[in-house]
């Protein structure tokens, strides 16, 4: 756990920043519903995003608690900046636990950096909270696997280049046949709905994205066969 000093040193940089930066422009943010990527690489660059990542795995190291307190100054500011830094460390937790060292080395700091920005893609029409209704699959091919299906309500779906999706790879084996993978989401077969128009937390762009044949490499399996869902849940 980190010291009570470094902690509060943390949290009064995310404060400042959200006193200085995001509340001028929070108006502005959700009304236009656009989170500009100068506002990105500004977060990267003071190191919001990803704080959890280990520093053996090239992030700050920082704990839960330093987390916590990170999310409820951004939150004071805008909360669609600080569900930015949520996402994130949702995604760059995933490839720290499940990640292979070839992944790790390859994204960890272009997402932590906002070089590359990231989508969490499971809701579908017929699956919310409820995972077991995911129609989404991928099939095992000669070269890799051959991923068909949709995502709605997908935060980032509009502006993500890469996409960890939750999709079906045993269709008989129930939560057990489950598996993560990741997707560049400008590859050939993926394409993107229209933007969703929200009530609130608007400048958190939110969209559906189709899977068309999309071919993926063997690579782009994140963790074991049939553990999405268990991954997922921890």
């Amino acid at each position: 756990m980190m010291s009570q000093e470094m902690q509060l040193q943390v949290r009064d940089m995310a404060r400042n920043f959200s006193n200085e930066i995001i509340r001028p422009m929070a108006q502005e943010l959700d009304e236009k519903e656009n989170f500009p990527h100068e506002l990105y690489l500004n977060m990267g660059e003071l190191g919001l995003f990803g704080i959890g990542v280990p520093e053996e795995d090239g992030g700050p190291g920082c704990d839960t608690v330093t987390y916590a307190l990170v999310m409820e100054e951004l939150s004071r500011g805008y909360s669609s900046v600080a569900d930015q830094c949520g996402l994130i460390e949702l995604i760059t937790t995933l490839l720290v636990r499940h990640g292979t060292l070839k992944q790790k080395t390859q994204l960890l700091s272009d997402i932590m950096s906002a070089k590359k920005l990231v989508a969490y893609c499971i809701t579908e029409p017929e699956a919310g909270t409820d995972v077991s209704g995911i129609r989404t699959k991928a099939t095992k091919c000669d070269d890799g696997w051959v991923l068909n299906g949709g995502k709605i309500w997908i935060h980032n779906a509009p502006v993500a280049d890469l996409g960890f999706v939750l999709a079906r790879t045993d269709p008989e084996a129930g939560h057990r046949g489950m598996s993560i993978f990741i997707v560049d989401l400008h590859a050939k077969g993926v394409s993107r709905g229209t933007k969703e128009h929200k009530m609130g937390q608007r400048a958190s762009q939110v969209g559906a994205l189709n899977f068309d044949d999309v071919i993926l490499p063997e690579a782009a399996l994140l963790g074991q066969v049939g553990r999405g869902f268990h991954m997922m849940m921890s």
